[in-house]
């Protein structure tokens, strides 16, 4: 479930190849972007040098930059550096969708992203991953352009996964066009853990789900359309292994789906495709947590009295276990998982009655249990969903407990 965009931090410093200079703002991705460059438009495809911009990001915030790509598709390489701290950077399109992400580099916790874009306008969002305050560089330049981070590029992970254009070569998933043959039934293909590139069509719309999972391997996925653009790409999906939903249904025409392991070692990785079921898979995203099942008793939701009770013990499957807070006013609350000694990875997730997120932590003091909170509550209903990392496939196995422990901080009258 998308989370909502802090707002833009005002103020930044923008570097000019010539010197200083303010680039006028435009609302873009949803928010006030400052084009990048010394131009206007921010056209990378035609720009001499790269597009660079410096800025200082509060804590907790988020900063926008727009460029413009004209003419072809046109592979870009978008960098942070910053001498402290952890950047992290997103790639969206004009209206907010994102493309691509990376925080950390193989070799650095600067950030990179190498990847094919067709023309039109994008947004590149910076951020510190932990939340701190941050100064950092930031640019877009092609790949003719110099890199920002010299000693940085080299690919690894989801870099490892070059853009699939029309000379790529790759494997037939399907001889026939996909959504006929997904009416039958899943279509699976085994691989190793390196890149494999597999081409399909789709002769009209279909909501499609691809899968790489893997009994040892970190897959990753990336779908490119017949031009070598990136469309999406996920990686820890379903635990270790990644899933691409297109609940909107995918457009007619070609497209290209790599699959590879985050690190390249030897064993074997299952791609498969499906027709996504609008009702399963919000199921399953109630399973895996993803989303908080509605209140109208067609989903379990156990109910915790915190007037009754400061703790509790889920007997964990697999699936995630979900419960109902009510509170009758503003409330401080922490809630703590336990499950590392039963074998289990705590993740909570707190959701208010509306289905909006609120709060969510996986790992505290350097274990895998967890601590959600402190968080300041209004008076309302929420749900809480207690999830095992490990095993967190929508599937269900071996019961492991899990101990809640709830602290609450109410003001005395």
């Amino acid at each position: 479930m998308p989370h909502p965009r802090p707002p833009v931090l005002a103020g930044l410093v923008l570097l000019a190849a010539t010197g200083l200079a303010l680039p006028a703002t435009a609302q873009i991705c949803g928010e006030d972007a400052q084009w990048l460059g010394a131009e206007a438009d921010g056209d990378v495809s035609t720009s001499e040098t790269p597009l660079v911009t410096a800025a200082d990001v509060a804590a907790g915030q988020r900063a926008f930059f727009a460029f413009r790509v004209s003419g072809d598709a046109l592979a870009l390489r978008v960098e942070a550096e910053a001498p402290e701290g952890d950047p992290a950077i997103s790639l969206l399109t004009e209206d907010g969708h994102l493309i691509a992400e990376n925080d950390d580099t193989a070799v650095s916790l600067n950030s990179l992203l190498e990847t094919s874009v067709g023309p039109g306008v994008y947004c590149v969002t910076l951020r510190s991953a932990n939340d701190g305050a941050l100064a950092a560089t930031v640019q877009v330049s092609r790949q003719d352009q110099p890199a920002l981070l010299a000693g940085d590029n080299q690919q690894a992970g989801m870099d490892a996964i070059a853009p699939c254009t029309t000379d790529t070569p790759a494997e037939v998933l399907s001889p026939e066009a996909l959504n006929g043959r997904l009416d039958q039934g899943l279509v699976t293909t085994a691989q190793d853990g390196t890149t494999h590139y597999y081409r399909f069509s789709l002769s009209q719309p279909m909501p499609l789900t691809l899968r790489a999972a893997s009994p040892t391997l970190d897959p990753v996925l990336k779908l490119f359309d017949g031009q070598g653009v990136l469309l999406a790409e996920n990686d820890d999906a379903d635990g270790l292994n990644s899933r691409l939903d297109f609940a909107s249904p995918l457009a007619a025409g070609d497209y290209c789906v790599a699959a590879a392991s985050l690190s390249g070692q030897p064993g074997e990785v299952t791609l498969s495709a499906e027709k996504l079921d609008p009702e399963a898979f919000l199921r399953n995203a109630y399973r895996r947590g993803e989303l908080a099942p509605p209140a109208d008793g067609g989903f379990p939701i156990q109910d915790v009295d915190l007037d009754q009770q400061t703790q509790t013990v889920v007997l964990h499957d697999g699936a995630a276990q979900w419960l109902g807070l009510a509170l009758d006013q503003p409330t401080v609350l922490i809630i703590s998982g336990y499950g590392s000694l039963t074998g289990a990875d705590p993740k909570l997730v707190l959701f208010a009655a509306s289905g909006a997120p609120v709060a969510e932590n996986d790992d505290i003091d350097g274990s895998t249990n967890a601590r959600l909170g402190p968080v300041l509550l209004e008076p309302g209903r929420y749900h809480l969903g207690v999830i095992d990392v490990s095993r967190n496939d929508g599937t269900t196995g071996p019961i492991r407990p899990i101990g809640l422990i709830f602290d609450r901080f109410q003001r005395v009258p």
